[in-house]
């Protein structure tokens, strides 16, 4: 084989150019591209049982996951299934999240669930490769020095490589699909947990390691009951940041022929359909942020997930970047001191019947929703379903499609949050989940009011039979405004203090989120919150039928519903109600809490009406009606509204009485209050 090949080796005459020129590279060239195809070609005759060897696990893992468990099993079951994982793994409300957060990739359309699933499928066959692969090279690594020093390198080198310079080999050897794309996948996001655990290991304090061998552990018995154990949190950040990295690679493995919601992502642009784009986005961040949330070792950083990818990508290099300020956080709390014991303050009798108001008007709200909403006609639901615009003689409760349909359910399920918030207070006040209390039975109270005065206002269907509206949403609002009340009276007089001294100045940043959050909700307002095309073709007069024809109709129009007007009116309340809660008319820090859990309460009021509205048209809407993009920003209007709330709300916890007896109760403290109060009026009156 020659090494440099001559490119006209019969020209006898000599080039005009000096060897200094750039045109002698065009005579020589060394042929690295040929040797590397000479390469592949004999790998392939002569190497193929080595190849059917490697693909085997990498299509029987997909198949076993993917065809043969995950997607002859109902949509309710995975769901389920993740809650349970999410639940196990970290906490109730991660699992909560990975359900809801799966369950709304489903209702994006009948193709995207599917692709969800090959998206599952695809990210655990390549971590857990990586993690029985990582794992133990770690393991070796941290313990023989000589396997570090060969490991290395490597390590270094697929790190520092792009993915796009050895796709092409992988293509070459496993052709287009799953199984190319995963072990790109896995060179890619390998190096962190390899590096991870090698370096969780070489990081246990080593007098813990020779007392364990002089009391004459085995080597298996030092790595197995002291090494692992030690460097748990370094191996699970390491399993976090290589899911971290393997998502980010989906849509390289799309390129190369993988399955899933990247390869939707990828025929979505290269269709320029913004629709399709769009929501396999959507869908694909779930997927991301679920997986990154159950797989948080306990005491990581905190961040959204596009902080925590960049912070993946930037440790690449140097991953015990990421252990430092988990070590920092675990020294300092090792460092403060034991705080002496403390119990949650008791009811008092105001207390307890604000509690016992709000939670009647939970009870209300709750069983509006198996009333009658309206009869006659649907009510919402006649905007997208022709038929519900004259059902004469018949009624509809609030669970059903043509009834208050999702503003029922979500009446239910608020009236149900606040019942819990209230016997939880009573059962063991500041004792349960830190929702199930003062601030956020107010925010659901006022979320309730707000979705049931947009629905109460709003306006029929033109072309339908006006409903009468049922007992059932007068309940919900009468029970929604007693909720209120109530819950206004519980936050008044429930003793709650801030963990942390909220800042001094006057919180802008939230006045300018809140002013943003009501802007959006006035464009929700103009926008469209309903595309008809329902409406037949028109046909010209060469006999050509034109597109169909499309009624777009916004939040404010007189022939819509005119939510918008109503989530519009949520914004500038909501607005208003953020300035005493920034500390504008005062710095009282109760104060502030008070008027924060306001501004949650009216903006998550109105993202119900944009759920409501949209779930409602899904439920039951004719093909061609679909909701507009009005409606979804109200969604996320009134999120973005809630969202100003949260630090101040985040910071406040039931206040805390002190005991010099570890033995004291609750009902002891509060039995003992009672009693110096009466000592104290008694000896008034005498």
């Amino acid at each position: 084989m020659t090494l440099l090949a001559q490119s006209d080796a019969g020209r006898t005459e000599p080039p005009e150019y000096g060897f200094s020129d750039n045109l002698v590279l065009d005579e020589f060239y060394v042929p690295f591209g040929d040797w590397m195809s000479q390469a592949i070609d004999w790998v392939l005759s002569d190497l193929r049982w080595l190849l059917s060897a490697i693909k085997w696990p990498f299509t029987s893992l997909n198949d076993l996951l993917v065809r043969d468990i995950m997607q002859p099993v109902s949509w309710f079951w995975v769901v389920v299934a993740f809650f349970l994982i999410g639940t196990l793994a970290r906490n109730v409300r991660v699992g909560v999240f990975a359900a809801g957060a799966l369950t709304f990739c489903g209702f994006l359309g009948p193709q995207y669930w599917d692709a969800t699933i090959q998206t599952i499928g695809f990210v655990l066959v390549a971590v857990l490769l990586c993690v029985v692969i990582g794992i133990p090279t770690g393991i070796a690594c941290a313990r023989v020095d000589a396997v570090w020093r060969v490991v290395r390198p490597v390590l270094d080198a697929m790190q520092v490589v792009h993915a796009f310079v050895y796709m092409l080999p992988f293509i070459a050897f496993f052709g287009l699909g799953n199984v190319g794309a995963t072990i790109v996948t896995m060179a890619f996001a390998l190096p962190p947990l390899v590096r991870l655990t090698n370096l969780g290991i070489r990081q246990v304090p080593e007098d813990v390691v020779e007392a364990c061998r002089a009391y004459g552990a085995a080597e298996w018995r030092v790595l197995t009951d002291v090494q692992l154990p030690l460097a748990r949190a370094a191996i699970m950040t390491g399993v976090n940041q290589t899911l971290l990295l393997a998502m980010s690679m989906l849509g390289i493995a799309a390129i190369m022929g993988a399955q899933g919601l990247g390869a939707l992502l990828f025929g979505a642009i290269s269709r320029q359909s913004v629709t399709e784009g769009v929501a396999a986005g959507l869908a694909f961040y779930l997927v991301a942020v679920v997986f990154d949330r159950i797989s948080q070792p306990e005491g990581a950083q905190s961040g959204g997930l596009l902080r925590r990818t960049r912070r993946a990508w930037s440790a690449r290099r140097d991953p015990s970047a990421l252990l430092e300020a988990q070590s920092a956080a675990a020294s300092a709390a090792a460092a403060e001191p034991a705080p002496a014991p403390q119990l949650p303050a008791p009811l008092g009798a105001a207390e307890r019947r604000a509690i016992v108001a709000s939670a009647a008007g939970g009870v209300l709200t709750a069983l509006s929703a198996l009333l009658v909403w309206n009869s006659d006609a649907g009510f919402l639901s006649a905007y997208g379903r022709v038929a519900d615009q004259q059902r004469p003689g018949e009624s509809f409760i609030g669970l059903s499609a043509s009834g208050g349909s999702w503003f029922a359910i979500l009446a239910l399920l608020g009236g149900l949050f606040i019942v819990t918030a209230a016997v939880a207070a009573i059962l063991a006040p500041g004792r349960g989940p830190r929702w199930w209390a003062a601030d956020f039975a107010l925010v659901a109270s006022l979320a309730l009011l707000v979705m049931m005065a947009g629905y109460l206002l709003a306006r029929p269907a033109a072309g339908a039979v006006s409903p009468g509206l049922g007992a059932g949403a007068w309940l919900a609002l009468v029970g929604a405004v007693t909720a209120t009340l109530g819950s206004l009276r519980w936050i008044g007089t429930a003793p709650h203090a801030a963990i942390r001294p909220l800042g001094a100045g006057v919180g802008w940043g939230r006045v300018g989120g809140a002013s943003f959050a009501a802007a959006t909700l006035v464009v929700a307002a103009l926008s469209a919150w309903s595309f008809d095309e329902r409406a037949p073709a028109a046909v010209g007069a060469s006999g050509e039928t034109a597109d169909r024809n499309r009624v777009i109709i916004d939040g404010i129009s007189s022939a819509g519903a005119g939510l918008g007007i109503w989530v519009m009116l949520a914004g500038f309340a909501g607005l208003a109600a953020a300035l005493p809660a920034a500390g504008v008319f005062g710095r009282d820090e109760c104060r502030r809490w008070r008027w924060s859990s306001v501004t949650a309460g009216v903006g998550v009021g109105a993202a119900f009406i944009g759920v409501a509205w949209v779930f409602t048209q899904v439920r039951s809407a004719d093909s061609g009606y679909v909701s507009g993009v009005g409606s979804f920003l109200a969604v996320a209007g009134g999120l973005t509204l809630a969202a100003t709330a949260a630090p101040v709300l985040r910071e406040f916890r039931r206040a805390q009485v002190y005991s010099s007896e570890p033995g004291v109760t609750a009902a002891a403290t509060a039995e003992t209050a009672d009693t110096e109060t009466a000592e104290t009026e008694a000896a008034v009156r005498e």
